[in-house]
């Protein structure tokens, strides 16, 4: 039994990794306008390519008043929800018992909350206790830089799309979207952005994004 569960954690793990990094392609790729147009308020908004990535000790919410829980907004817990569920009706399918089933989920849940969620926050804080950790200073400081390329580094379309992963990058190297250093800021990829998302930007910034 025990090594069962144990295969189900680190499994769970592994799928939550896998379903993030997806999962955060799907917001930016526009396949779902309402999820892309929310998820574009935190990077042409609140962390926007031409600002401080840290400008405070305090995590900036993007949500601005929309329904969300803890912060998260609804273009990640939407998606989310309906992928547990149809795993679930997966695993139920394929006769995994209910105890390796409550792990999987549990881990699975518990690891998507650390990473997207908690050390995602973290990138953005000023002073966060990892900078200060012998142990952890050094990984720590090169996730950031790598999720400020995801941030600050935009396409000639205007598209953010290197970096997807917040603190592992194994499927943005499996799948091309890694990349390690900053290039030279691009304006007119930032202006394409701008151009793209106008309807965002009019809806938040009182001077309409201009």
């Amino acid at each position: 039994m025990i090594p069962r569960l144990l295969l189900s954690a680190a499994a769970a793990c592994l799928y939550a990794e896998f379903v993030g990094y997806w999962l955060h392609v799907l917001l930016h790729s526009e396949k779902i306008p309402f999820l892309s147009r929310n998820h574009m308020i935190h990077h042409l908004v609140v962390y926007a390519p031409d600002k401080p990535q840290r400008p405070s000790r305090n995590y900036l919410d993007s949500t601005y008043g929309r329904a969300s829980l803890l912060g998260i907004g609804l273009e990640w817990l939407l998606p989310v929800a309906l992928i547990l569920g149809a795993t679930t009706a997966v695993l139920t399918r394929l006769g995994v018992g209910a105890p390796e089933q409550a792990v999987f989920a549990a881990c699975a849940l518990g690891w998507g909350a650390l990473m997207f969620w908690y050390m995602h926050d973290a990138m953005h804080l000023q002073g966060f206790w990892m900078e200060g950790s012998l142990a952890w200073k050094r990984w720590f400081l090169d996730a950031r830089r790598r999720h400020d390329v995801h941030h600050m580094d935009l396409s000639d379309a205007g598209r953010m799309n290197k970096n997807y992963g917040i603190c592992f990058f194994g499927f943005d190297r499996l799948f091309g979207s890694f990349q390690d250093q900053h290039v030279r800021f691009n304006h007119p990829g930032h202006e394409a952005a701008k151009r793209r998302y106008a309807g965002v930007l009019a809806g938040v910034l009182p001077d309409g994004g201009r």
